[in-house]
């Protein structure tokens, strides 16, 4: 009876080890993040109606204007959405996150002019990338160093895609991922390619700040 009892326990013991194990593994790769403020700048040639659709792999959770179905908005050759915004905002949790391997290594204290000097060659106007700093320079906390990389466009076209009608000419999407870290390690840097606006433009900027 107490061999029988020895082995009992011996096989819950390994089953427990088991379901363990599993309720580990699916923490480990519960992957969903947060995609905050992306703001979506319209710029047509003309003054004109847009619609636009998300198409997100996972939910959203914040917007403005009201989302429903998709935003039917007006919007004017200076980018003015339905006389009061300068753009259209959304956040989402994001079911999964593939990063590049290339990034940069910023110190904290040269965040902002790190911002001054990269977004207008990433493709921001003045004004997009003030809002930009505004943001998320209040929102990123102190930490010795920030990796920084921008999630590249076969991911966002998989995982955000946006659905613009009319279709721009030109479309800049920088969503970028923030991780704090305490020490300065190498990491390739990519090479900047500065876009060109053409015609009906969209840029939209946004980000997820891994904790």
């Amino acid at each position: 009876m107490n061999k029988i009892l020895m082995w009992i326990l011996i096989i819950l013991g390994i089953c427990g080890v088991v379901f363990a194990g599993i309720v580990v593994y699916e923490i480990s790769n519960s992957s969903n993040m947060v995609l905050e403020k992306p703001a979506i700048y319209l710029y047509p040639e003309e003054d004109s109606t847009i619609l636009v659709k998300l198409n997100i792999n996972g939910i959203i959770t914040k917007t403005i204007p009201k989302y429903d179905s998709g935003w039917s908005v007006f919007v004017t050759t200076k980018g003015v959405i339905n006389n009061q915004y300068d753009y259209l905002f959304y956040e989402a949790d994001v079911k999964s996150l593939k990063l590049p391997k290339s990034g940069w290594i910023v110190k904290y204290s040269d965040l902002d002019s790190w911002f001054e000097n990269n977004l207008p060659k990433l493709g921001l106007n003045e004004k997009e990338k003030n809002q930009f700093k505004d943001y998320w320079l209040e929102r990123l906390p102190e930490t010795n160093y920030y990796e920084i990389k921008i999630l590249e466009d076969n991911f966002l076209k998989q995982n955000m895609d946006l659905l613009i009608n009319p279709e721009p000419d030109t479309l800049i999407r920088l969503d970028f991922y923030f991780k704090p870290v305490m020490e300065k390690t190498e990491i390739l840097e990519p090479i900047i390619v500065t876009p060109e606006r053409n015609g009906f433009t969209v840029v939209e900027w946004g980000g997820v700040l891994d904790n």
